[in-house]
């Protein structure tokens, strides 16, 4: 801290944060939608990290004497909602952190309640799950990262008191986590999207540092393929202006994951750290989110600016899900930035969104993902999630054939990328033709999507150096009307009998242009969802045109043009 004045204004920020947080009431015990007790397990885990964090720092006793009531107050609990595991793993977090950063500080008794309290909540319950071949045990998401993560800290912190329990919640863990792991092969993309990325990967981050600190072993982990890029992944996932390719569940805002300094030292890359400490550094956010003391923990004062000479502008991220991203530079807000997806429609927190895209060019996000919708709502993650407008087809930058969802089992993939000079088009087959103009281009192959309703369906996305984009849709054997949708908040004027339209929001403008002979014109579309429970989605509206097929053909070409 005497030598780095980022370190120092990092401390500094979460130490006022630990001043304002010892001055609130300690977590109750409150499950207000009648599933999750999970808001008040942060609430904990917030609360905790940050007081015992700034007592040893400070050697101030009253952010240690604030932290041991709010574990006691949590331990008191009858229990942590072990029906919903989540709340579980992250209340294990806040108590095995608080009790193994304050151990000395803690009296016996209360040392003693806290231990059994783990025991009772966290490493019984944790037993049970693991030997009754409970679901997230198995699962490759966000689940099984955070729940082994909670109790393998949970363990470890009561390990010498309990050794025998701790020590089979320990390999149970070990054991479950390649499956969480497994999500982000090949190449680092996240299946549920750049928001459950943060939360999982942010787990991980914690599983893998605290085997480390006690074992100096990763039990392998660090060898899974596609975790040594997955920091690629999320930092092409996110925006110039750090909003996020919110495909998925999840909202376009971005987190300030603890987990890019930790792949900064695990793989040697010194362009993650200089981007997450760019990324702290916007908006203040160097005390944001339950984990931020890991930020000042795992910090890595490495890189320049000059590391990103060797990081991508282009990259494709292959996977359950397949995901490009494109950017014409890094650090520089105004840079025009292309997010692309085929996908899996199965995939865990998935939308119906195969082919979907937003763009971002002068710092305005153009066009975009509405993202998620209330997690409560009747059949959210059952029989009627296709019916929420948000999470089905006719919310989301793509093609909508005959006004119908794509097919909920839809698996499509991105078979050619390419960064740097060149661009892929379609001839009687896929080729190349040289164009130094073009940042990245991508086909995807979303056939699936349309099953029953195509033949064959390219879509092709391609980013040009002066921030343009171009979206080309290939369709075959198609009898039904195709409707070509964009998402946005800007405003619309249309032009030229509709064959233009100009976006324009906060000072900025961009044109689009439509060139088909199968759409006549663009329109516009109300974005609002079929029912008042739905959010409204207020200040949003969609840009399309609907293209008539002519011999079972539909093609059709957009170009995206920044306004100067």
């Amino acid at each position: 801290m005497q030598s780095d004045e980022f370190l120092a204004r990092l401390v500094e920020k979460l130490i006022a944060k630990a001043d304002l947080v010892k001055k609130e009431p300690v977590t109750d015990y409150q499950i207000p939608d009648g599933l999750r007790l999970l808001g008040q397990s942060r609430r904990s885990l917030e609360r905790t990290s940050v007081l015992a964090f700034a007592y040893r720092m400070t050697g101030e006793r009253e952010y240690a004497d604030a932290a041991i009531e709010e574990m006691l107050a949590v331990c008191r609990f009858s229990d942590w909602n072990p029906k919903h595991y989540l709340d579980v793993g992250e209340m294990a977090t806040a108590v095995g952190i608080g009790y193994d950063w304050l151990y000395d500080d803690i009296p016996t008794a209360q040392r003693d309640e806290i231990c059994a309290a783990m025991v009772k909540h966290a490493m019984e319950t944790g037993c049970q799950v693991y030997e009754g071949g409970g679901w997230w045990a198995k699962r490759n998401n966000n689940w099984n990262e955070v729940c082994n993560a909670g109790l393998t800290i949970g363990a470890l912190a009561i390990a010498d008191e309990e050794p025998q329990i701790a020590e089979k919640v320990l390999d149970y863990a070990i054991a479950s986590l390649p499956n969480g792991l497994s999500a982000y092969k090949p190449d680092g993309a996240y299946p549920e999207g750049p928001v459950y990325w943060g939360y999982g990967a942010s787990f991980t981050g914690l599983m893998l540092k605290v085997l480390d600190d006690v074992f100096q072993d990763d039990f392998g982990f660090l060898k899974t393929e596609g975790l040594n890029v997955t920091g690629d992944y999320y930092m092409g996932i996110i925006g110039p202006n750090y909003g996020s390719f919110n495909y998925a569940d999840g909202g376009e805002g971005s987190d300030s994951s603890p987990m890019m300094f930790a792949l900064s030292t695990f793989y040697d890359r010194p362009d993650y750290a200089v981007w997450i400490r760019e990324f702290l550094q916007q908006k203040d956010r160097y005390a944001s989110g339950r984990l931020a003391v890991f930020h000042a923990i795992w910090y890595n004062p490495a890189g320049t600016e000059a590391d990103f000479a060797k990081t991508p502008l282009a990259k494709m991220y292959r996977g359950i899900q397949d995901v490009c991203t494109m950017r014409t530079a890094w650090g520089d807000p105004n840079a025009a930035f292309l997010g692309f997806k085929a996908g899996n429609n199965r995939a865990n927190h998935g939308h119906l969104d195969i082919g979907s895209f937003v763009y971002e060019v002068n710092g305005v996000r153009w066009a975009v993902d509405l993202g998620t919708d209330n997690y409560n709502l009747p059949g959210y993650f059952g029989k009627q999630r296709w019916d929420y407008f948000r999470l089905n087809t006719r919310s989301h930058n793509t093609l909508l054939i005959d006004d119908k969802n794509q097919n909920p089992a839809a698996d499509c993939k991105i078979p050619h990328f390419t960064s740097g000079n060149g661009k892929w088009f379609l001839l009687s087959k896929f080729g190349i033709v040289q164009n130094e103009n073009v940042v990245g281009s991508a086909v995807a192959d979303i056939a699936d999507a349309y099953q029953g309703q195509v033949e064959s369906a390219w879509r092709i996305a391609t980013l040009y150096k002066n921030g343009s984009v171009e979206l080309e849709d290939i369709l075959s054997g198609v009898t039904q009307s195709v409707r070509w949708g964009m998402m946005t908040r800007a405003a619309i004027e249309l032009k030229e009998g509709g064959k233009a339209a100009i976006l324009s929001q906060k000072e900025q403008k961009i044109r689009l242009e439509l060139d088909s002979r199968y759409a006549e014109k663009f329109e516009v579309v109300s974005a609002k969802p079929p029912t008042e429970k739905e959010h409204q989605n207020d200040g949003y509206s969609i840009l399309a045109t609907f293209a008539e097929p002519v011999d079972g053909r539909v093609n059709l070409r957009v170009v995206l043009t920044p306004v100067e």
